[in-house]
């Protein structure tokens, strides 16, 4: 016996309206409002919008929908993905901030959709590819938030790891039931909308009982080092990279240098953190970088290739060295070299 016509609307109906509460919220929580929920708020929205025309499609007359709900529905489906991408890169990432021609390449597709919405029809959508094209796009982005999961996995607590992975699978859940309709046609259209009200209702659950998800995170809240411990632990390897210059090896690692200075590896991060406001790569790299200024503007070195000082100071290849300078400088290698000495 299948199941009955006003179970299934009111399931999914709820599901959608669900996400977009669970979206205000998230807008309307200024005093814990960061980046990660922003983008969170945003996510939600979008499968509130696509789950809201999928409603209206499955239980209208003859399936019809209009031309703006169809076109809002597939332009919030684009968004999904990089959406939870960029989600996930700011949760895990507190310094972590949105660069438009980095980020906003990513969200173009469902924007432009949205502003051609008088022109697209149906008939691009089904007859031409277009709903097909946009299911199986979501998959390009599966490798970089599964990347982006693994890479931080042991950085956050059983809690946040809970979340994230509901949060992830949940989202790749859905888009697998729209894709086994669609494209294998082995599920009803109606299975992915309420396959989402189970999900948005599982994390709203989660997300009232720990609240904390939403808070801004703190790398070293709970301490295990005191401000002097910190502080010596500062002071020591700030002397012994003036005097060794360990950063010059390209092999260096945050566990060999906390062994050179008989420091555990957790106290040497937690100090470079604090003191510098810097991860560990970051801030050898700056060394690396200011050595590097040296070498380009020293007379000695004026034949030399920019390889040869790259290796000379510690990057593995010319590539990752000029994507460090420029982001340490805002100019490159060879520009900087050529740059005019300044005047006293």
């Amino acid at each position: 016996m299948g199941i009955p016509f006003e179970v299934l609307l009111l399931t999914s109906g709820a599901g959608a309206l669900q996400s977009a509460f669970f979206s205000v919220y998230l807008f309307s929580i200024r005093k814990e409002r960061n980046l990660a929920n922003v983008l969170l708020a945003l996510l939600l929205l979008a499968f509130a919008i696509r789950i809201v025309k999928s409603v209206i499609y499955y239980f209208s007359l003859g399936h019809q929908v209009s031309t703006v709900v169809m076109n809002f529905g597939f332009g919030a489906n684009l968004a999904i993905f990089p959406l939870l991408l960029l989600y996930l890169n700011s949760f895990h990432k507190k310094e972590y901030r949105l660069i438009w021609w980095r980020d906003l390449p990513h969200l173009f597709p469902a924007l432009l959709v949205i502003l051609l919405s008088p022109v697209l029809t149906s008939h691009f959508w089904m007859k031409q590819h277009g709903y097909a094209i946009s299911l199986w796009s979501a998959a390009l982005y599966l490798p970089f938030c599964l990347r982006v999961l693994v890479k931080n996995f042991q950085n956050i607590n059983g809690t946040q790891r809970i979340w994230v992975l509901s949060v992830t699978f949940g989202v790749v859940l859905v888009w697998a039931g729209y894709m086994a309709n669609f494209i294998f046609g082995l599920v009803p259209y109606i299975a992915a909308p309420v396959l989402f009200s189970f999900l948005i209702y599982f994390l709203s659950y989660l997300g009232l009982k720990k609240g904390e998800i939403f808070r801004p995170r703190e790398k070293y809240e709970r301490s295990a080092y005191s401000e002097n411990q910190i502080d010596r632990c500062f002071g020591e390897l700030q002397t012994w990279l003036a005097s060794n210059h360990p950063y010059r090896d390209a092999s260096v690692t945050l566990p060999k240098m906390a062994d050179q200075l008989k420091v555990s590896a957790n106290l040497l991060s937690e100090t470079i953190n604090k003191r510098a406001q810097q991860s560990f790569p970051d801030y050898i790299n700056s060394f690396r970088i200011k050595n590097a200024q040296e070498l380009l503007k020293d007379p000695a070195y004026a034949n030399e290739k920019i390889a040869t000082i790259a290796l000379e100071t510690g990057f593995r290849s010319i590539s990752v060295f000029n994507t460090a300078f420029k982001k340490h400088t805002n100019t490159t290698p060879s520009a900087y070299r050529n740059r005019p000495p300044e005047r006293n």
